[in-house]
């Protein structure tokens, strides 16, 4: 069980939501709703969920600021997956 949805940079961010349902900080929610983040995270029955649609947030109200990934590492239970396009100096992408 996944949330899963893309930002603007052509990247993608994943939730494994099974581990988030044993997360007792929620902290990428609260991270998110910060002032200046993207506030595109809401809890919706005890889970991190969108507040915006996913067109929206792929259009950039994601701010792919990665403080929702680093929160859940540091307070939450490692469950954010963020993957975006880095482009090497030949144009081509990395892969990692």
């Amino acid at each position: 069980m996944n949330l899963v949805f893309e930002v603007f940079s052509g990247g993608t961010i994943k939730f494994d939501l099974e581990k988030c349902e044993d997360c007792k900080s929620k902290a990428c929610v609260k991270f998110c709703e910060s002032p200046n983040m993207g506030d595109v995270l809401m809890l919706s029955d005890g889970l991190p969920s969108l507040k915006k649609n996913a067109d929206e947030v792929k259009k950039g109200a994601c701010t792919e600021c990665l403080g929702c990934e680093l929160e859940c590492i540091l307070h939450g239970n490692n469950a954010i997956t963020i993957t975006l396009p880095v482009k090497n100096l030949d144009g081509s992408m990395l892969k990692f």
